[in-house]
């Protein structure tokens, strides 16, 4: 399995195909001849559900932004990191850039075979969001974009 050279930018709408598939963005795929591991992860965006695609790296930086939350006990941050090792999934996108969504992941997201899903890239992971619950996230990415507007200084 080769490292993941990308960075997952941009919105896309996609089909899952009859087997749960996505194929990926062509941007996102593997190089010719190689294959990259996921993390399927179970969580909510602004009260809404949708499943998150972490790169080892970004699963990892999660991990250890919990071990480095001085206001945490140790007991909490053992029980919070083991969360996160529960409600996640090994995937793998392939060389032609498909992913299989795990059953119970699709049917807890309500995430049904050949209808459409939302992929939204976030630098070292991107989300998958049923359209039912696109609008409630785009309403929620529009209050951070107008914050961003306001404090942003590009110069």
């Amino acid at each position: 399995m080769s490292a993941l050279q990308t960075s997952f930018e941009g919105e896309y709408e996609h089909k899952l195909d009859k087997k749960l598939r996505v194929s990926v963005p062509s941007s996102w795929r593997p190089s010719k001849g190689g294959a990259y591991r996921l993390r399927l992860l179970k969580w909510e965006l602004s009260g809404v559900p949708i499943l998150k695609a972490l790169t080892d790296e970004a699963f990892k930086a999660a991990l250890e932004s919990i071990q480095n939350n001085t206001e945490l006990s140790n007991g909490i941050k053992t029980r919070q990191k083991g969360s996160l090792h529960t409600h996640n999934q090994p995937v793998t996108v392939n060389e032609q850039g498909k992913m299989l969504i795990p059953k119970k992941f699709a049917d807890e997201q309500s995430l049904e075979p050949e209808a459409s899903i939302h992929l939204l890239g976030r630098g070292n992971f991107f989300e998958i969001i049923n359209p039912r619950n696109y609008e409630a996230i785009m309403t929620s990415e529009s209050e951070v974009l107008t914050s961003l507007y306001d404090s942003l200084d590009f110069g």
